[in-house]
């Protein structure tokens, strides 16, 4: 298993996703976690648009479910000084 290939086209497919709802934010690393029965790749993207979410979260479980078992969450995140805005993160788990 090539951990940096599967790392630079999670960021590439999340990155592709932002660009295609016209989102701002833009993925810049995703964390991997190595265990020694498994490995799990942990990103997140920021969604100004509320009214997106549901089809970012669709095409993300489209887009990544063939790596591995996928979990995708979604919490709505209210700072003090800027724009709210919510956290989708996604978590794959390939066994090793």
């Amino acid at each position: 298993m090539d951990k940096e290939a599967i790392k630079k086209e999670l960021i590439e497919k999340s990155n592709g996703l932002l660009t295609k709802y016209s989102e701002p934010d833009v993925v810049e690393d995703i964390s991997v976690m190595n265990m020694s029965a498994k490995t799990v790749f942990l990103g997140s993207l920021k969604v100004y648009n509320t009214e997106i979410i549901p089809n970012i979260i669709k095409d993300l479980n489209k887009e990544l479910k063939g790596y591995g078992q996928l979990v995708v969450r979604d919490q709505r995140v209210t700072p003090c000084c800027a724009p709210s805005y919510t956290h989708i993160s996604f978590n794959i788990t390939i066994i090793n």
